[in-house]
This record gives structure tokens, sequence and C-alpha cells, in this order.
């Protein structure tokens, strides 16, 4: 069975989280760095703005527009004049300051709450070091971009005690609403499309997590398909899939193994096509029967059937038929029950050995007794002459029971087939020219693997039921017929009789012990012929119809490793 390699999922998933982070950090860095270059750009924008207009101021300063060449002095339209330049537009305010910061002249009034300017702590120190400055202040409630310069305008009307003139600095500042407006639009579209390629990747992101789910999902869906596939064609059992209108749907191989199918196999073929019984044994039950295993024959195989509703169908009525062979688990629990019979058999036989031979030793010889004390005497003489028969015969029933109950260990060789048949033919002469029956002989196998003495006694035992069945039959042709051929990992050997042939509870009968159907018989002959078999890890068969003679065959594996498959049989 495949099973899912869960390391793989966790690092896909992994590389997949991690893809993620690094384009959410890349998204982060790349827009700081695009609103760092536009912000530093507006500054620069605003510092060249401020630069332009100081340039200017003190430049129509310095050509007098503003102060007396005469004097040195500002002119009473300066602060005017700044006003002006703040109607143009960004320019806040102009003016002229004092080395601490304080105001000297500007365009702004003196008495207006918003006319300070607040720098920070460290720009005036700056301002007088380098003499130039720029950056962001407050004025009043807003923040402007102020850019100061030292300028000696206007410095010779501002002295010190000495007599010294006084540093002044003209300073700008404009206005950066307009700016930080444009700035916050930039930002505000920035961080939106940052946002916006940001769940576009989330969402391209949850896509391909759900395409690789179902990926993954399709590729377990698969390998669960062909587990199941594989599981379905290697089941011993049978499975077919049956329409409401009992037409098979579907089979596997093991269903067309048990039903022993030819040509097309059985998908589509209706209930009521299939040979035989075996269409009835797949009939659903009848309502109110018992649903559970059916056990039914057909063809000579024993079947255990179990039809279960597919109520997941979307077709009603469909259902799934299983179908079990239990013909080798028959001939198993036989083999077992007729274990168990020989087991007890044995012990009988044990018990009887003792207890009956003893006395039975000693009835035969006072009948040995009184047959020669009344030899020529009739009947007694007869009489005892039938003793000593009965005798003899009670004691071969005593033999018999004992070897069919005694396990014996098997010494296979390599046994020619030509040489038993003719020793066979050899002991039974007399009996076969007596009878008028003929022996035949045909050997395909020319040898067969198995114990000398065990085979010799079994193929004896058969010729002798063959010639007792045709002598009391009374039928014109009297033959017997020893063959060989070979079979599937053995050898098979045939005795064929033209006799009266045997009915169907008879040849299910003829190996159990002491069944016979001859006026004499022990009913011992077959049982230990079906021991010897069994012994060999072989198997004996017989097939017979009434007036059509009897024939019984015997199956010797060619190696001790090799078992015979009953359920062939």
């Amino acid at each position: 069975m495949e099973v899912a390699d869960l390391n793989k999922e966790r690092s896909t998933l992994i590389i997949a989280v991690m893809t993620l982070v690094t384009i959410g950090l890349s998204l982060i860095i790349s827009t700081g760095q695009t609103l760092s270059r536009q912000e530093e750009a507006g500054v620069l924008h605003l510092q060249l703005s401020a630069r332009s207009v100081l340039q200017a101021v003190e430049s129509s300063l310095r050509t007098g527009i503003i102060t007396r060449p005469d004097a040195g002095l500002f002119r009473p339209g300066t602060a005017e004049y700044f006003r002006e330049l703040e109607r143009s537009g960004e320019v806040v305010f102009v003016g002229i300051l004092d080395e601490r910061g304080g105001r000297v002249i500007t365009s702004r009034d003196s008495s207006s709450e918003t006319a300070t300017i607040v720098f920070p702590p460290d720009a005036l120190g700056t301002l007088r070091e380098q003499g130039e400055w720029s950056g962001r202040a407050t004025y009043g409630k807003d923040k402007v971009y102020v850019y100061a310069r030292n300028t000696a305008l206007g410095n010779a009307a501002r002295q010190d005690a000495a007599g010294k003139p006084l540093p002044s600095f003209l300073v700008v500042g404009l206005d950066m609403t307009k700016h930080m407006a444009v700035y916050h639009g930039f930002r505000q579209n920035a961080l939106f499309q940052a946002a916006y390629i940001l769940a576009a990747a989330l969402f391209i992101w949850a896509l391909a997590m759900g395409l690789l789910k179902r990926r993954e999902l399709a590729g377990k869906a698969l390998q669960l398909e062909r587990f199941q596939a594989k599981l379905l064609d290697n089941l011993p059992d049978g499975l077919l899939i049956v329409s409401p209108k009992n037409v098979i749907r579907a089979a596997n191989p093991a269903a067309h193994t048990i039903l022993d199918a030819k040509g097309s196999g059985l998908a589509g073929l209706a209930l009521d096509q299939l040979p035989d019984s075996v269409g009835e044994c797949l009939l659903p039950p009848e309502d109110g029967a018992d649903a559970g295993w059916q056990r039914k024959t057909a063809k000579g195989t024993h079947l255990e059937i179990l039809s279960v509703p597919l109520r997941e169908h979307d077709e009603v009525g469909v259902r799934l038929v299983i179908i079990r062979d239990r013909t080798r688990m028959r001939e198993l629990e036989k083999s077992l029950a007729d274990a168990e019979k020989m087991a007890a058999l044995g012990t009988l036989a044990a018990g009887v050995a003792h207890e009956i031979r003893n006395p039975l030793s000693s009835l035969r010889g006072f009948a040995q007794y009184f047959a020669k004390k009344f030899k020529g005497s009739t009947p007694d003489e007869t009489y005892a002459q039938t003793m000593i028969r009965e005798a003899d015969r009670l004691n071969r029933v005593i033999t018999d029971l004992l070897y069919l109950s005694r396990p014996r260990s098997v010494q296979p060789a390599e046994i020619s087939l030509l040489q038993l048949a003719e020793d066979i033919s050899n002991l039974v002469r007399m009996d076969l020219e007596d009878r008028g029956v003929t022996l035949d002989i045909s050997l395909e196998s020319q040898s067969v693997r198995a114990d000398e003495d065990l085979l010799k006694q079994a193929v004896l035992n058969l010729v002798l039921n063959s010639l007792d069945a045709l002598t009391e039959s009374g039928v014109e042709t009297k033959q017997i017929h020893i063959a060989s051929t070979f079979g599937e990992d053995g050898v098979w050997i045939f005795v064929r009789d033209s006799g009266p042939g045997m009915t169907r509870e008879q040849k299910e009968q003829a190996f159990e012990p002491f069944f016979t159907t001859k006026s004499k018989g022990t009913g011992l002959g077959l049982a230990l012929v079906h021991k010897t078999m069994r012994e060999h890890g072989g198997k004996a068969l017989i097939e017979s119809e009434i007036g059509r003679g009897t024939t019984v065959a015997l199956f010797f594996p060619d190696s001790e490793d090799t078992e015979y498959d009953w359920s062939a049989s």
C-alpha cells in the first residue's frame, strides 16, 4: 500500500509561506524606499525654491530697491515688499532676523500670533557657524520649510556698543501644504498599490495552495484508486456488481476464475446467461430470507455467496455480490473429519486386535481340529471348513483395520509402471482366466514416484474390486484397463472396468471404511487406497455412471513438495 510522504507536504507548505513572507518584506522595503525618495525629492524642490526666492530678495536688497543707499537703512516699504512676496503663493513669510533669531523685519505683522518662528534647537548655531541653514520649522501652528542665510545687508544699520555691525539673517519660509498634500497623496497611492499587490500575492498564494492541495488530493486519489484496483484484482474472493435487472456490471479476475468464465468474460452478461445453475446461485435472496452468507453448489463447486446492496450508488437496487470458493475448504474439512474418524478407528482397531485375535486363533485351531476329525463326514466337515474361512476373513478385517489406522512412513522412489502392471497381471492371471476378464495395459507415462509396496497394494485392490464388480454384475463384456498419463506436476494412473457402475450416493461413500456393495466385501479396500494416496500427497477420484463402468484415478505428484490442488477436482 502506498502512503503519502508527510515531509513533502511540510516542505511544500514551508516553501509557500517563505515565498509569501519574502514577497511581503520585499514589497515593504520597496515601498519604504520609494516614499523616502519621494520625500527627498520634495525637500530638494522646496530647498531649490526657497534658495531661488532668497536669492531674488537678496538681489533686490542689494540693488537698493528696498534699502537707502546713503544710510544703509531699510526703507519703510520693505515689509510691504515682503508681504507682496507672501501673497504670490508658496511664500509664507520673508524677513530678516538677528543673530538670536529675533525679528528685525518680516512680512508678518508683529501683533499676529502666527508671526513667531520656532527653529529647531541646533538651527541658529548651525546658521551662525556655517552662515546657512535649511529645514523645517514651526511658524505659529503651521509647519513651514525655512531657508536662512547670513547676509551683510542692513548690518551697518545695526551696531553693537562698540560700533561694530551686528550680523543679520535673511530667511524665507515656504508653504509645505501642497508639498505635503502631494506627498500624502503619493504615499496613499504607494500604500494602496502595495496593499493591492500584497492582496494579489495572497490571492495567488491561496490559489496556488489550493491547486497544490487539489493536486495532492488528486495524487492520493490516484494512489488509492491504483491500490483498490490491485486489491480487487488480487482478492481470492470473487466480486460482482449486479444491476437491478440482474446484469453483471463489473467482475474481478477471481470471479472469472471461480465461475469459469469463457470468451469475453462476465461483464455485460445477464445472470440467466451463465451456464448450468451458476446464475441461479447469484440471484438476490427472497424477501424475508436471511441476507447472510448462502451456501450453493454449482458445477461441482461449493460456493459461499453474500449479496450486499450498494446504497451509496446512484442507481437504486444495485448490489455487490461476494463469491467464495469453499471447495478446497470442504475437502480440508472432510480430510479433518476422516483423520478424526481414522484416529477413532485406530483406537478401536487396537482394542479389537488385542481382544479378538487371541481367542480367534484358538477358535481357528479348534475349527481345523474338527475339520480333520470329521473329514469325509457331511455336513460336519463343511461346517468346520466354513468356520476356518470365516476366522481367516475376520483376521484379514482386523489386519486391514490395523493397517488403515496405523501411520506409516512413505519411501518414494522411481517405480516402473510397466513392471508394476506385469506383476499385478501375474498375480491375478488365474482369476482373470476363471472369470473370463480381459486385462489391458496402456502406459503413456512409464514411471511414477511412489512407495512401491503401497502403490502395488493400491492398484491390486482396485483390480480385485473391478474383478468382483464384473463377476457379480453378469455383464457380457468383461474388461479391466490399467493406464497412465502425464498430468500437471505429476502422473495419473487409471484403473477402469466395464462393470455396472455406481450411483452418486455410492461414489460419495466409496472411500469410507466398511462401506461396500459386494456380498462378501469388508469395505476397507477403497479406504486403504484413499489413505495411501493421502500419504503420498496425491488424490484418488472416482468417475462412474450406472451402466457405463467405473474409473478410479490416482494422482501422484512429482515431488514431496508438490501438493495436489483438490479444488481442481
